[in-house]
Order: structure tokens, then C-alpha cells, then sequence
């Protein structure tokens, strides 16, 4: 019975992408009278011609994301670092402060954060794209990496320091290749977090100059007969990065999770 239960729920959640594919393939003729299944003959050149019009905006967002990632990564693996390795005034009363903030709505921090970048020139830009939602991931990631650090051998950064190593020695040389798993997870979370935002750029964003791709795919365009099997396809084109990501990181990302639910 729970394999016939786990079918059916892995057959619910693969449907959406069949038809996402199949209907991607289609002109609107084709998505009228043959709804559900596949149609011939298949229009593989939707995916050539909404390429064409999107790559510029799938380019803008594998720039943000990246810069989001890379900016999480660095304060959250910092931060993690000086809270268990150092020992300072304040330090736990600060960890949980910023441990609140995961506990704030992003909907509450949206009008102040505009008002910032607004006051700052920064509206219209890539930074203003990056720095937004890395404020708010910041914390969930300082949280995990802290977890994680925690849980890595004393007795190896004991004899490290024996060794003369210093702390930047044994963050870059020791703790960071130890984790692995936990980089991969919080790189994948806020990859998907940078890569489906879609409330902050349609807020501090104009024109195309730095439109991301989750936005530029409103504007797709085509004649009657083909605009929505364009449209479908080029969800098909913007999910690929993630698809990608998630299938190589899959192994770190799951023994990262597991880690950070453990440890501390």
C-alpha cells in the first residue's frame, strides 16, 4: 500500500513537468486538440527562437544568483567561523539577534530596503539584485554553518595550531574543505532563492538593462499560432541552470541537510 501511495504522489509531481514539456513542443492548434499528449510534428524550434529573445535576461540572472551565492557564502562562513572559534563580549546575544531575523517577513523589510537603495543610487542595478535578498539569507546560512562548525573535530584545530597555523590558515586549509556539505546546501538553497525571486527586482528594477530572466519571461513574443508554446518553452530554458545545479550537488546537498538537522 505505501508503495502504491509513494506512485501515485511521484506521478502528481512529475505531471506538471510532462505537460510543461510536452505543451512546450506544440503550436495552438496542436495544445487545443491534443491537449494532453504529444503532438506531431514536434516544433523543437520554439526552444531556438525563445533563446533568442530571452538570453540576454537568463545571462543577468546567472550574474545575480552567482553574486548571491557568493555573497552568502562569505558572510555566513565568516560569521560561522568567528562564532565558534572566538570568544567575545556580547557574542551570544548578537547570534540570536540575528537568528530574529530569520523570524521577520521579508514582505515587512521590502518598503525600507527600496528606501535604502533608493538613497543609496543603487536602484536599477545588479547590486541592488544581490544585496536585497543576501541580507535576509544571511542568517538562516550563519545559522547552519555555525551548526555544522560546531560539530567538526577540536582535536584536529588543536594540532593545526601546534602546527603554527594560524586562523586564516585553518579556516581556508581546514574547516572550509571539511565543509563541503554544507556549502553545497546553502549554495543550492540560495540559488533557488536567487533564481525564483520575483517581488524584489520587479520592485527595484526598470526596463531590461538588468531584468532577470523570472521577469523578462512575462514579455515573451510570437504570433497567435506559436506565443504559447514559446512561452512554455522558455520555462522549459529557465529552469535548466537549477535542474543542472541540483542534479551535481544532489549528494551534498543531502548529506548537508542531514548534517545541520544532527550536529550541535
Amino acid at each position: 500500500m505505501g508503495r502504491i501511495i509513494l506512485t501515485v504522489l511521484l506521478l502528481l509531481t512529475l505531471f506538471p513537468f510532462y505537460m510543461l514539456i510536452v505543451t512546450s513542443l506544440k503550436q495552438y492548434d496542436q495544445i487545443v486538440h491534443h491537449f494532453w499528449a504529444p503532438a506531431f510534428p514536434l516544433h523543437v524550434g520554439n526552444y531556438s527562437e525563445v533563446f533568442m529573445q530571452i538570453y540576454p535576461f537568463l545571462l543577468n540572472s546567472i550574474l545575480i544568483t552567482a553574486g548571491i551565492v557568493f555573497c552568502v557564502l562569505l558572510n555566513s562562513t565568516l560569521a560561522g567561523f568567528a562564532f565558534v572559534r572566538y570568544e567575545f563580549f556580547g557574542k551570544n546575544v548578537l547570534y540570536f539577534l540575528i537568528i530574529m531575523l530569520m523570524m521577520v517577513p521579508g514582505f515587512l523589510l521590502l518598503i525600507p530596503q527600496f528606501i535604502l537603495f533608493k538613497d543609496l543610487g543603487l536602484i536599477n542595478t545588479y547590486w541592488a539584485q544581490i544585496f536585497g535578498p543576501m541580507a535576509g539569507a544571511s542568517a538562516m546560512a550563519t545559522m547552519l554553518t555555525r551548526t555544522f562548525f560546531q560539530g567538526l573535530s577540536g582535536s584536529l584545530l588543536e594540532a593545526a595550531e601546534m602546527e603554527g597555523a594560524g586562523d586564516f590558515k585553518v579556516f581556508y586549509s581546514i574547516i572550509l574543505p571539511l565543509s563541503t556539505p554544507i556549502i553545497s546546501t546553502i549554495a543550492i538553497i540560495n540559488a533557488l532563492l536567487g533564481w525564483n525571486n520575483y517581488i524584489w527586482p520587479l520592485v527595484v528594477t526598470s526596463g531590461d538593462k538588468v531584468k532577470p530572466i523570472i521577469l523578462a519571461l512575462n514579455n515573451i513574443e510570437g504570433t497567435i499560432d506559436t506565443v504559447q508554446g514559446l512561452q512554455f518553452a522558455g520555462f522549459v530554458v529557465a529552469s535548466l541552470p537549477l535542474f543542472l545545479l541540483f542534479i551535481f550537488a544532489t549528494r551534498s546537498f543531502v548529506s548537508g541537510i542531514t548534517a545541520g538537522a544532527v550536529k550541535g
